[in-house]
């Protein structure tokens, strides 16, 4: 499989976007049978509109979703108001697509019927083929959290190892986008299954920040609000921190670092939880993602430096393991990344680090695009072809394939 990324910063006129884009695309890449795109776009922009004009001008699927800051990663380092086509070309692989309609009402049946559909095509191509991976691009809705959208995706597709993102905005929560050729919505989802001579990695890095306070048993919770910690009001927890008072009025600048415990494996996985406001009559905390009752957490704060330590240790270990199998019988042509909104405003005005370790740490064979997202995915282990995927926060995830 070869690939190659293209970056346009026309975004009013979707058209010449298009144009520009797929031009960049033709210089750079040689097509093989089969082909895919992942474009990820600005949410105040026609990015239906461009998906499908990309879509139709490559004869290929068109899928993604809109990143937060207007930022964008690719190898050539940080782009900011700007859009990013990465294309996915190759003999040896079959990418299939499909998106959902509304996951408003019944979120299970949308990805069922979603996924079904998507092997379906798959089967068309060849009688004989079994997807190795998904990639998923989700929205958030009122009525079903991400990590329950995880977990029905997960059961459906048997474990497979999922990579994706949910789409994300200005920090409206109102503008986010998925799309493919022109479909599009701020409550679907869209998955891209890849099979064929395909060997992910993925990558997980977590912030390391070392002002924390102990963990402790979190007794009670119910989704992503924490009721009592070591059965105790949760706020009365998160008070303990130097920097947090009556008079705080958000949390992003905090986060929960959480030992969850896989039900199935009885695995001990830690994840990152952002943390988003707190009720002091109630006394519960809420974040931006679940935190189950019985996992333990630990409360951090965090800043530009835990992310630009982390983003390099990251890129490092993952670089490491693409040596260790690159040239083995396979090359690794193509990576794809999604960080946290969330880093990117603690970055502030350091928002281009993480796009100049990327351009400088990259292996120099590998194209690489990425975005800001609402949420991470990707697998914490696999073993024997079974993924444990979660969800994550404040996370940087790289998959390579």
């Amino acid at each position: 499989m070869k690939s190659a990324t293209a970056v346009s910063y026309e975004l009013d006129d979707y058209a010449a976007a298009a144009e520009e884009l797929v031009a960049q695309i033709r210089s750079k890449l040689t097509f093989g049978k089969h082909t895919v795109a992942v474009l990820h776009g600005q949410p105040d922009m026609e990015i239906g509109k461009l998906s499908a004009a990309i879509s139709g001008k490559l004869d290929c699927n068109v899928i993604g979703g809109t990143t937060a800051g207007a930022a964008m990663l690719t190898k050539e380092g940080y782009h900011e108001l700007a859009v990013a086509l990465h294309v996915m070309s190759g003999d040896d692989c079959l990418f299939v697509c499909a998106i959902s309609d509304s996951i408003e009402k019944d979120a299970e049946k949308e990805i069922k019927n979603t996924y079904q559909a998507a092997y379906r095509n798959l089967k068309e191509q060849n009688p004989d083929a079994e997807p190795q991976m998904l990639i998923c691009v989700l929205s958030t809705v009122q009525s079903c959290s991400p990590d329950n959208i995880l977990t029905e995706i997960s059961q459906i597709c048997g474990n497979l190892p999922v990579f994706g993102y949910v789409s994300a905005d200005d920090f409206e929560f109102c503008k986010q986008q998925v799309y493919l050729n022109g479909e599009i919505g701020d409550n679907r989802i869209a998955f891209l299954m890849l099979s064929g001579n395909i060997r992910p990695i993925f990558q997980v890095s977590n912030l390391s920040c070392r002002r924390t306070i102990e963990k402790q048993l979190v007794t009670k919770s119910h989704d992503n609000v924490i009721c009592e910690i070591n059965g105790k009001p949760a706020y009365e927890y998160i008070k303990k921190f130097p920097f947090i008072s009556d008079q705080t009025e958000v949390l992003w600048n905090y986060q929960f670092f959480v030992e969850m415990r896989n039900a199935d494996s009885k695995e001990i996985f830690p994840v990152s939880r952002a943390l988003n406001t707190y009720n002091k009559e109630t006394g519960e905390v809420i974040c931006f993602a679940d935190v189950p009752q019985d996992s333990y957490i630990g409360l951090l704060y965090c800043d530009d430096k835990d992310v630009t330590v982390s983003t390099g240790m990251a890129l490092k270990e993952f670089m490491d393991k693409l040596k260790a199998v690159d040239g083995r019988g396979y090359e690794y042509s193509t990576a794809l990344i999604a960080s946290c909104s969330l880093r990117n405003m603690f970055l502030a005005d350091q928002k281009d680090m993480e796009g100049n370790l990327i351009r400088d740490l990259f292996l120099p064979n590998l194209t690489v695009s990425g975005l800001y997202a609402f949420g991470e995915i990707a697998p914490t282990s696999i073993n024997k072809g079974k993924a444990v995927n979660q969800f994550h926060n404040a996370t940087f995830t790289m998959c390579a394939f």
